[in-house]
Order: C-alpha cells, then structure tokens, then sequence
C-alpha cells in the first residue's frame, strides 16, 4: 500500500489548460482552494501505528509519498482485524491525500471477482459458419474462438483488459499469410452493431495488442451494459494447462477492476 500525500493539486487543471492561461488557472486555484499558504506536518496512520509522515511548507507541486510492505501491514494486527487509515494535518493549509493497495492473489487457482466490471471468458471450437458451444478440451491443431464478455452497471471510462493466453495457444496473427489470416482480419470488430454511430454511442475498445502470451484491449469509453471482444487462437501443444484470470480495470482508477475464474484446458495430441 502506498500513501501519496500533496499540498497542491493546481498541477492537474494547470496540465488542461492553454500555455496563456495556466498561470491564471493556477492562481484562481490557489485563491479558492488554498488561500493559506501551506505550514503544517501531515500524518498517516493505520490504526494507532504510524505509517508516513512529511512536513510541507510553502506552495510546491512536489507530492510526497511513502510505501509500505504488505509484511509490515500484515503484522500491525491480527488476520481479519478491521483497522482505520486515517491522514491528519498539524498547521495551516489544506491536505490533499491519496492511497492505494496493491497486492497479488497467493494462489494457482483463483474465482471470480466482480468489482464494479464483470468479465466472463468462454473458449469455443472455431467454425466459419454459426457457432460451437463453450469448452475446455481441444486437438493440437485446432482453431479456437476466445470470447470476452464485460457488463458494465455504469459508464466506464480508459479500460483496459488483459487476456493472458495458456501455454498451449498461439494468437492468430493478421499479417500471416496463411489460410488463417481472414479470420483475424475480422477480430477487431468488437460489438456488433449499427455503424460507427452505434460504436460511438456506446464505446469500444480502440486498441488492440496481441503477444506470444496475452492479448490486450484498450476503451476510451465503455456504455453501460454487455460488451463483447472475439478473437482466434490456435492450438498448438498437447498438454494441460492453467491460464490466469483474464483481468479488466479502470487504469485511472485501478480499484475499479473485475477478473474470471482461473481455467484449465486440455489439448490432446
């Protein structure tokens, strides 16, 4: 967990604004926002124990922060103790403060998690016509359909999502010269709808990168609802094989964020 503390927050409105007018967006903000100039000591605890403390005199765009180890914070109380973070000012001006956690999920098999975006991954057979229903079991060789689907309850805004490939899988590329290439020339349709009127109406994802090991899309913008990402691998080893979570997050807001179940797939020779 990281605790960011800043005293002024000009830098962001100034970052918007024109060359010619920033120094007067600037002063504007300061005038409202921080008519003191800022003199004080700004303290972070957890619990009673403190984790971060800075002192800040003067106006300054520097932002002060401190990181804490997940051990340090596992031992400041028992397992399953509810403890507050509280941020603390000692002298004049205002504080502006900021945290985050981040952390990694200790196990090889993980649920499901459905934080504000829910995603559902399903593998399928590939077929040119129709479609073949959802599975986990396939022969070298095959081509297979990987759909994503995201339901959004609101709005979301800068998503991005991470689909990491099993071992066994190899993406389909567009610029292969193969009888495979046709297939994903028509991967970066995402939803399905009306036009580019519809498209904007809704979102989509913009951005879309494919590696040896993971695909991973990119939306300005996400409507609220269902929306859909298709695209082809192939098989390529026999084996079984664990594939992590696919992963989808506000990169703005990171805490907004929802993940599938880990899956396993077998492919046989």
């Amino acid at each position: 967990m990281s605790s960011c503390m800043s005293n002024v927050t000009a830098s962001g409105v100034e970052s918007s604004a024109t060359p010619s007018g920033s120094g007067i967006v600037k002063r504007c903000q300061s005038r409202r926002f921080e008519s003191t100039e800022p003199n004080f000591t700004a303290v972070a605890k957890l619990g009673d124990a403190p984790m971060a403390s800075a002192r800040f005199q003067g106006r300054s765009t520097e932002a002060k922060g401190t990181d804490v180890p997940m051990a340090k914070l596992l031992a400041s109380a028992p397992a399953g103790t509810e403890q507050p973070l509280t941020f603390t000012r000692t002298g004049a001006g205002t504080l502006f403060y900021s945290a985050r956690l981040r952390y990694a999920v200790d196990q090889l098999f993980q649920t499901g998690s459905d934080q504000g975006i829910r995603v559902a991954r399903a593998y399928a057979p590939y077929v040119e016509t129709g479609t073949r229903p959802a599975a986990t079991s396939f022969a070298a060789g095959d081509l297979v359909r990987v759909t994503l689907t995201l339901t959004l309850t609101k709005e979301r805004r800068f998503v991005a999502v991470t689909d990491p490939l099993p071992a066994g899988f190899e993406p389909v590329e567009s610029w292969f010269a193969t009888s495979a290439a046709t297939l994903a020339q028509a991967q970066d349709r995402g939803d399905a709808g009306g036009g580019w009127f519809d498209w904007w109406q809704r979102g989509g994802f913009d951005h879309v990168e494919r590696h040896d090991d993971r695909v991973q899309l990119f939306a300005t913008r996400l409507a609220e609802g269902r929306h859909t990402f298709t695209y082809v691998v192939r098989a390529t080893t026999a084996g079984t094989f664990r594939t992590a979570p696919a992963h989808a997050e506000e990169m703005y807001e990171p805490e907004v964020f929802g993940r599938t179940a880990t899956a396993v797939i077998d492919i046989r020779k």
